[in-house]
Order: C-alpha cells, then structure tokens, then sequence
C-alpha cells in the first residue's frame, strides 16, 4: 500500500472514531453563539443579517474549541507520563462538553457571566477528569496538561463576546440617540 492512500485510510479511520466529538463541538459553538441572539435582536438586525452572525460566531467558538482540544492533545502527547492517543482524547472528550451545549444560558440578564463561568469550569473539570481516568494521568498531571488548551478557548471565547458586544450596544445607543 502506498503512502499517501496509508494516510488517507488513517485519516479515515481517525474521523470515524472522532465523529461525535467534532459534532458536539459544533453544536457548542451554535449554543454559544446563540447566547447572542438577544442582542442582534435588540439592534433590529434583518432574519438574514441575525442568521450570518449567528454562523459566524458559531464557527469562530467552534473553532476556538478546536484549537484547545488541538493544544490539549499535543501537550498531553508530549509530556504526559502515560501515552495518550488523540484519536482516543477527541472521542472521548464529547460527553466532556455536554455541560457547553447550554452555554445559551449565558444570554440570561445578571447572572448570564456566572453561568458562562460555571459552565468552563465544569468543562474543564469534565476534561481533567476524563483524562485522569481514562489514561491514568496524575490529576496533578492532567490538571497542569489540559489547562493550556482552555484558558486560551476561554480568553478566544470572552474577547469574542466582549467586541461582539461593545458593537452590539453602540449600535443599540446611535439607534435610541436617533429617536
């Protein structure tokens, strides 16, 4: 068999094992961006202008997931006392994220930041644990590798929703200082 069908297969192979948690992490990233909807809404934006937001958010916090997972994988690949195989890590990651498929929540008035942080840290937790059990790393460990990779989706994610909504409360201003 030659090279580039070898990899081909494996590639195969791997995106087989890893289906449900790169869907999961899909539908992370629309209920994270759907925690904007409020304020598109407030800003009398068309059904069209609410549906391209709305995709583009969800695919800038999906990718954002992705890039943790991504830096999470390589860490643990490469320091972890244990091996750890990514196929196996991103699989097994997807009932980790449940807790994030609420992150619609977050759109909730006055405690919205408090849900959105309780939900990264059961996150979080749900990794560490994950990886603690499921490979036999330390916590300590676990602990150290998988931080990394989330404390750069949680500043992606927050600086994401802190340009979103400046943008979203100076339209809604001009549009009361117009009235």
């Amino acid at each position: 068999m030659s090279a580039p069908s070898h990899l081909l297969r494996e590639l195969g192979l791997w995106l087989a094992t890893t289906d449900l948690g790169l869907g999961l992490l899909v539908l992370v990233g629309a209920s994270m961006a759907l925690s904007h909807v409020f304020a598109l809404l407030a800003n009398r934006l068309s059904g069209r202008q609410i549906l391209v937001h709305l995709l583009l958010d969800g695919l800038i916090f999906s990718v954002a997931l992705l890039l943790a997972l991504t830096i999470n994988m390589m860490l643990l690949r490469w320091f972890a006392s244990r091996p750890v195989a990514p196929g196996a890590l991103v699989a097994g990651v997807a009932p980790c994220l449940l807790p994030a498929t609420l992150y619609v929540l977050a759109a909730a008035p006055y405690v919205g930041p408090l849900i959105a942080g309780v939900l990264w840290v059961l996150v979080h937790l749900n990794v560490v644990a994950f990886v603690h059990s499921q490979f036999g790393l330390p916590p300590k460990e676990a602990l150290l590798l998988c931080s990394p990779g989330f404390g750069l989706a949680v500043v992606l994610v927050w600086l994401r929703f802190r340009q979103s909504w400046q943008a979203s409360y100076t339209t809604l201003a001009s549009h009361l200082g117009e009235l």
